[in-house]
């Protein structure tokens, strides 16, 4: 799995395990939690039915609350971490006897909907600093700072408590995985084609490869990816609804 932010994974049998690169071993579980990740992760699995929800970092803060540089590039089980004991009923009820997607997503939405966020004063520069770091134009960190309203300072420790990163590593991260996705949405472009704007050569490009991912682009496209390919084509559609959603809205009249 590439570099992302935290995940909830719930599965009908403890039939998942992992590891990360520097080698914590995570065992089965009905409830596993990725922390936030600069780093590639490995899951092991049979056949498994299982339901992932993605924590953006204003979601680790109000339903988590934890610092999340304490999770970050780890794997843990969430029903024996007191951290998300909040998240264990719906791991305990999700899946019925017999397989049901849409009673299961019922049970899932409604679980969430009816969570209380927890008190976090800072939701609303999370949420600046989320939007700043997705946007291709913010390229280094006192851009991103100015964006969101911040000292360099206050930035700093805001992304580590609320992103489990530095804004720095965020903003590498941010423009490697534009690359990725665009690789993966249009392999016809081969990885030059698909580099984010914002690298000055291939070469800088294959370094942020091996950091994030623990291989070259080679190695990586070499590799079956049953699982990552989905989800990247998925998020890239879903992005593409979004701005074109946005894009009406600016047409629609004052």
């Amino acid at each position: 799995m590439f570099p992302d932010w935290a995940t909830l994974r719930f599965n009908a049998h403890p039939s998942i395990a992992g590891n990360t690169r520097s080698g914590e071993q995570l065992q089965s579980s009905r409830f596993v939690v990725s922390g936030p990740r600069s780093q590639e992760v490995y899951l092991r699995t049979g056949s498994l039915r299982q339901w992932g929800v993605l924590l953006h970092p204003l979601g680790w803060s109000l339903l988590v609350g934890a610092p999340a540089q304490d999770y970050a590039n780890r794997l843990v089980n969430g029903m024996m971490d007191p951290a998300f004991v909040r998240f264990r009923p719906l791991a305990d009820t999700l899946f019925g006897e017999v397989p049901d997607a849409r009673a299961e997503l019922q049970r899932l939405t409604e679980f969430f909907m009816a969570m209380s966020a927890l008190e976090s004063p800072s939701a609303r520069t999370i949420a600046l600093a989320y939007d700043a770091i997705q946007n291709p134009e913010v390229d280094s960190v006192e851009a991103l700072a100015e964006r969101v309203g911040v000292t360099r300072r206050t930035l700093e420790r805001l992304c580590q408590r609320a992103f489990g990163f530095p804004p720095k590593l965020l903003l590498r991260r941010q423009r490697f995985l534009r690359s990725l996705a665009q690789f993966t949405v249009d392999p016809s472009l081969k990885w030059v084609g698909a580099l984010d704007a914002g690298y000055y050569d291939q070469a800088q490009f294959v370094r942020d490869f091996h950091e994030f991912m623990g291989m070259t682009p080679t190695e990586y496209g070499h590799r079956a990816k049953p699982v990552v390919e989905p989800v990247l084509c998925e998020r890239a559609r879903h992005m593409r609804e979004e701005t074109h959603s946005l894009g009406d809205k600016d047409r629609l009249p004052a």
